[in-house]
């Protein structure tokens, strides 16, 4: 019997919640980073995705995907939604999805709902500070970024930084993993960098593309802060996220995005911008809501002006969520570098430098 999206959304709420606890885990080694090109039209990029990855891609549906949504049942209801998403996604990363299953060996659903499955599984986790030149000693404008969330001791060793070149869009990294097309954590060949944060929210049926896709867009259409804000303000939104959004020029702001509305928090010139996983609207220092929130206030107003790279890494450090914190990065938008640590515990391992401007070159 087919069921409607909401009933479907109504019974993953319980898996969603107590899956991902009973297979947590630690992984005992670093993981090496990985950092894939991929170019050309959407079914070239897809497939070169499915081709490098597959095995990764596979493993992930199969030791991760798979068993987040618990029984066969509740799965097959998340491939049925997934299918569903479809519907308001751009042609072009339709095409690409498609061509990635075929490529890895996997249904088109399955594919689609790596790419959705985010939209289904509300939670709070992850955090951002964005800095102005001036709170550097060296003049350099920066961009802390923590993602949390369970690994299930499978998606922590299998960070990878994707560089796409899409036929007549901009280029982009991300931050990701084999299979996700879109943008959690990125910067594209302009400088423009983005990194969003889960907030509480309520399950809706399909309605506009993912998330994450969303965040591609941005990406792959936007050069500044202010091209990024009117696009989300013009953009149909399935899920309510906080974006942490910068710039070369250094400037910076959270979006706080929900399907109705978007409301933009700009970053002052003599203070940190800091998001974590509350709406807050204009206020940028009321503590008690978020510790992590809090400590990030309190740390980047005491320390204004000395913060270099390390101090970020330390901020980051202390702010992360144990072996939630799969991923940690510090962008510089105006030199296109990232410094990027991933595992379990991310913070506890150096961090790579890498120059992306080369890839976008190249």
């Amino acid at each position: 019997m087919h069921r409607p999206a909401t009933s479907i959304l109504v019974g993953l709420v319980w898996t969603l919640a107590s899956g991902s606890a009973a297979l947590a885990g630690v992984a005992t080694t670093q993981p090496s980073i990985r950092i894939v090109d991929l170019r050309g039209d959407p079914a070239a990029i897809g497939r070169q995705h499915g081709q490098k990855l597959g095995k990764n891609i596979r493993l992930l549906h199969e030791k991760y995907l798979r068993p987040w949504f618990g029984t066969t049942e509740q799965y097959g209801g998340a491939l049925e939604i997934a299918g569903q998403f479809g519907n308001f996604m751009q042609p072009e990363h339709k095409a690409e999805i498609d061509a990635l299953a075929k490529a890895a060996g996997l249904p088109p659903n399955a594919s689609m709902l790596a790419n959705c499955f985010l939209d289904l599984a509300p939670m709070t986790a992850c955090s951002t500070v964005s800095l102005p030149a001036k709170a550097a000693p060296d003049g350099v404008a920066r961009f802390g970024r923590t993602l949390d969330f369970a690994s299930m001791d499978v998606a922590d060793r299998h960070t990878i930084v994707l560089v796409m070149h899409p036929k007549n869009r901009y280029a982009f990294a991300t931050v990701t993993w084999p299979g996700l097309i879109g943008a959690l954590s990125g910067m594209n060949e302009h400088g423009l960098t983005l990194a969003n944060m889960e907030v509480s929210r309520p399950r809706i049926p399909p309605r506009a593309m993912p998330y994450i896709l969303l965040y591609r867009t941005v990406l792959e259409q936007c050069r500044t802060v202010e091209e990024a804000i009117a696009l989300l303000r013009k953009t149909a939104r399935q899920t309510s996220n906080n974006l942490m959004l910068m710039d070369p020029a250094g400037n910076r702001a959270v979006v706080e995005i929900t399907p109705e509305k978007i409301v933009v928090r700009k970053g002052p010139a003599d203070a940190a911008l800091i998001s974590t996983n509350h709406q807050r609207g204009s206020d940028l220092d009321s503590p008690g809501r978020c510790s992590r929130f809090d400590y990030l206030h309190d740390t980047t107003t005491r320390e204004f002006g000395r913060i270099d790279i390390p101090a970020i890494q330390r901020m980051l450090c202390h702010i992360a969520q144990g072996k939630m914190t799969m991923q940690a990065m510090v962008f510089e938008p105006a030199n296109r570098t990232i410094y990027l640590a991933a595992g379990a515990e991310a913070t506890k391992y150096e961090y790579q430098r890498i120059d992306l401007a080369k890839h976008f070159r190249e």
